[in-house]
């Protein structure tokens, strides 16, 4: 049985991997590693290591903490538990920003800077 946390961190890669669109291949050779060991982590039959959960991080454009977010403690040993959906997702307008946010790093640099100026010009006006 995998470790709770094991599991909540590889829901988040693969979570973060399909909203970027990268296959698991894809972002294994990123990473310089197969896809296999993607699809493990993914479905922690292994562990990621920290130095890898970096370098997974630093492709999928997030911090090495975004891959907890979500994750409680149960007071179990001090093992955690898998949070819900409910759990893992910022509610309210903190939802909208980090939805925004994430599609914002997504898009080509170009687009972003367009992007940009539209936000402000709408904001601007309204």
């Amino acid at each position: 049985m995998a470790d709770p946390v094991d599991t909540h961190v590889g829901m988040r890669i693969g979570q973060r991997r399909r909203e970027v669109g990268l296959s698991r291949r894809a972002l294994g050779e990123l990473v310089g590693i197969g896809l296999k060991q993607i699809n493990k982590y993914e479905t922690a039959v292994n562990r990621v290591s920290a130095g890898r959960l970096f370098d997974i991080a630093a492709v999928l454009r997030v911090s090495p903490a975004f891959f907890f977010d979500g994750f409680s403690e149960d007071g179990a040993g001090g093992r955690g538990r898998r949070a819900g959906i409910e759990d893992a997702q910022p509610s309210g307008s903190r939802r909208e920003v980090r939805t925004l946010v994430d599609s914002y790093h997504t898009l080509a640099p170009e687009i972003r800077g367009r992007f940009l100026r539209l936000v402000r010009a709408i904001a601007d006006n309204g």
